[in-house]
């Protein structure tokens, strides 16, 4: 953090804008993995309700457990109970619904998950952030007065 302070200085960025810049971006990054994370999260409990100590591996579960084997060429069905998992994930995600509502609900599941940006990498999104916002004023304070007709 001490990097990305300096940097911030270095490019004439006000600290507390920086800051606030992130925690807008973390919430936005967070808002845009909340229903696919709900999507991982239930089918993975369906799939081990016998094993509630598995349920916090959501996350990567189908990936790690299954993903090898069907990436060799295995189908569906090596999945316990996947058809049923489909259904209901599909009545409770519309958007896995469908004729080929079990296809795309297993790529994604079978997907590696999509990890939150670390807080560098946020930081220096922010810092852009701040950075163009900063530019757009400027060229709004000097673009010329607009001429009334």
């Amino acid at each position: 953090m001490n990097e990305i302070r300096r940097e911030a200085r270095e490019r004439g960025l006000d600290w507390n804008a920086v800051r606030q810049a992130a925690a807008e971006v973390r919430d936005a990054e967070r808002e845009k993995r909340q229903r696919p994370n709900e999507v991982r999260e239930t089918a993975w409990i369906m799939a081990t309700a016998c094993t509630p100590a598995s349920w916090p591996f959501w996350r990567h579960g189908f990936y790690s457990r299954w993903g090898r084997r069907i990436a060799r060429g295995a189908d569906y069905t090596v999945i316990p109970r996947y058809d049923e998992i489909a259904q209901e994930v599909g009545w409770y995600f519309p958007e896995y619904s469908g004729d080929d509502g079990t296809e795309r609900l297993f790529e994604f599941l079978l997907s590696p998950y999509d990890k939150l940006p670390t807080r560098e990498e946020i930081y220096r999104k922010a810092m852009d952030l701040v950075e163009c916002h900063k530019a757009m004023d400027l060229v709004e304070c000097h673009q010329p007065a607009a001429i009334p007709f």
